[in-house]
């Protein structure tokens, strides 16, 4: 559709949005919140999640450097206590009247590596497991759930981003816990499209990122072939910084044209 014809609607960049971005503390949910401060309509908020205070200020002041003319809010949580994302949105409430926007996204990007000391058989601590889990597939689907619910009094058009990654669809050794975390995510999200066509959705793989996370997995995994991988891939400049990512997903959210629930590879885009 012509801009500016008859039923366009603009890219979000140019609406007053509100923005969420879980994991935002560090790394590639970092990235996402300046790329996308840098592009967003002038009075749109982002509210950024995290559980490292001290970085999330970091973040903000990245963020308002960029785009001094947006508000940015920082919430320090661990999301893999249950009680926490019903809190964030309270917390919310008191700061944000989402019917003061035109847009509303959020970025399920929060999530860990899990302990890849161990093989999957080495995985026997139910409480362990719960946590994990609780962190890296419930709390995403609960907070997907809690912020559709906060935005509906303003009948705002609504965009979902979940970050997923290889791993969703490639075994990898010592990595159980996350494969099956982030498959049931990217899943459980597929299925959301199907069943709320009117919510735009997208599968976000930004590829094999230069952060902590490699670094975690090349010292710790319990695979000699594992960490030699993660070691070839960074001795030959072949991870990647997460700002062109971030880019990527704000430019593919600014032209809206993926089809809802797919996954879209930074690689391959």
């Amino acid at each position: 559709m012509a801009e500016g014809g008859e039923g366009w609607t603009p890219p979000f960049s140019k609406r007053k949005s509100l923005c969420v971005i879980t994991g935002g503390s560090k790394g590639f949910g970092r990235s996402v919140a300046v790329a996308l401060a840098a592009e967003l309509a002038r009075d749109s908020h982002v509210v950024v999640l995290g559980r490292n205070s001290e970085s999330l200020r970091d973040t903000e002041k990245l963020c308002k450097a960029m785009s001094p003319h947006i508000q940015i809010t920082t919430l320090f949580g661990d999301l893999s206590k249950s009680s926490v994302t019903g809190s964030i949105f309270a917390c919310l409430r008191f700061q944000v009247d989402p019917t003061d926007y035109k847009h509303a996204l959020l970025v399920n990007n929060a999530g860990t590596v899990g302990n890849v000391s161990r093989r999957t058989w080495e995985h026997s601590d139910p409480l362990e497991l719960d946590s994990y889990f609780n962190l890296n597939v419930a709390s995403a689907v609960s907070l997907t759930g809690k912020f559709l619910e906060f935005v509906r009094p303003g009948n705002l058009p609504c965009t979902v981003v979940n970050v997923t990654c290889d791993e969703a669809q490639r075994p990898m050794k010592c990595h159980s816990l996350y494969c099956a975390g982030k498959a049931a995510r990217e899943m459980m999200f597929k299925v959301m499209a199907q069943e709320e066509p009117h919510i735009r959705i997208l599968n976000y793989n930004p590829g094999p990122l230069e952060t902590e996370l490699k670094t975690t997995v090349m010292i710790e995994a319990a695979d000699d072939g594992v960490r030699e991988e993660i070691r070839r891939l960074r001795d030959n400049n072949q991870l990647i910084d997460p700002d062109m990512p971030a880019r990527k997903l704000v430019q593919l959210l600014k032209e809206d044209l993926f089809k809802s629930g797919e996954v879209v590879n930074f690689q391959e885009s």
